[in-house]
C-alpha cells in the first residue's frame, strides 16, 4: 500500500505539473499575436517535453546500471532498460532538435514529386510507437513484473497515440495545441512510471543489502 502511494504521488505530481504549464502557456499565449506561440517547436512546451524524455533516458540507464551492479537480474533481461534508455534519448533528440519536423515532406518530394508539405509529421512520431510495441512483445515476461504501473503506461500510451492523430495536417493553432498538449502529458506519464519504477528498484536494494548485512 505504501508503494503505491509514493507511485500516485510521483504520477500525479508530474501530471499536474505538466498541466499547470499546459495552463500557463496558453494564458501566456493569449498576450501574444498567437495562442499557440509557446507550443511551437523549440518553444516551452517543446523544451519541458524535451528535458522529461531526456530524464527518462537517464532513468532508465540507471535502473539498467543498478541492476547490472547488484545482479538483480541477468543481463539479456537487463538490457531492456539499456536500449529503452538509447530509444528516450533519440527522441529527446528529435524532440528538440525537429528531426522528424519536414521528413514527411522531403518523402513526398523524393518519391512522389510533391512539393507541398503534406505535414504528415505524425506519420514519422508513429515509428516510435511501433517501436515501442515491438519491445513489449520482446521483453512482455519482464514487462509483466511492473505490472502495477502498467496502467501509467498504458494511458501514456493513449495520449500518445492521441498526439500522433492531432500531428496529421496539425497546421490550426487549436490543433497544434491539443496535439502539443497530449504529447506533453504522454511524456509525463512515461516518466513518472519510470521514475516510480527507478524508486521501487531502489527500495529492493535497501532490503537486499539490509538482508546481507543482517546475515553477517
Amino acid at each position: 500500500m505504501k508503494k503505491k502511494k509514493v507511485s500516485n504521488l510521483i504520477v500525479f505530481g508530474i501530471v499536474l505539473l505538466n498541466i499547470i504549464a499546459i495552463v500557463l502557456a496558453i494564458i501566456l499565449g493569449l498576450q501574444e499575436k498567437h495562442i499557440s506561440t509557446f507550443f511551437q517547436e523549440r518553444q516551452t512546451v517543446t523544451f519541458i517535453s524535451a528535458v522529461q524524455i531526456t530524464l527518462s533516458s537517464l532513468f532508465c540507464l540507471f535502473i539498467f546500471l543498478i541492476k547490472k551492479r547488484v545482479n538483480l537480474e541477468s543481463t539479456k533481461k537487463n538490457i531492456f532498460w539499456l536500449i529503452n534508455s538509447l530509444v528516450f534519448l533519440l527522441a529527446a533528440i528529435d524532440e528538440y532538435f525537429m528531426l522528424h519536423e519536414g521528413i514527411d515532406g522531403d518523402i513526398a518530394t523524393f518519391f512522389f514529386g510533391i512539393k507541398k508539405n503534406p505535414h504528415l509529421d505524425g506519420l514519422t512520431l508513429a515509428l516510435y510507437g511501433v517501436t515501442a510495441c515491438i519491445l513489449f512483445f520482446k521483453f512482455k515476461q519482464e514487462i509483466k513484473k511492473m505490472k502495477q504501473f502498467l496502467p501509467v503506461f498504458y494511458f501514456g500510451g493513449f495520449f500518445f497515440f492521441l498526439s500522433i492523430t492531432l500531428d496529421l495536417k496539425s497546421t490550426n493553432e487549436i490543433q497544434i495545441i491539443l496535439e502539443e498538449s497530449c504529447k506533453l502529458i504522454a511524456v509525463g506519464l512515461l516518466f513518472s512510471g519510470i521514475l516510480s519504477i527507478f524508486v521501487e528498484i531502489t527500495k529492493k536494494i535497501d532490503i537486499k543489502l539490509k538482508d546481507g548485512i543482517t546475515a553477517l
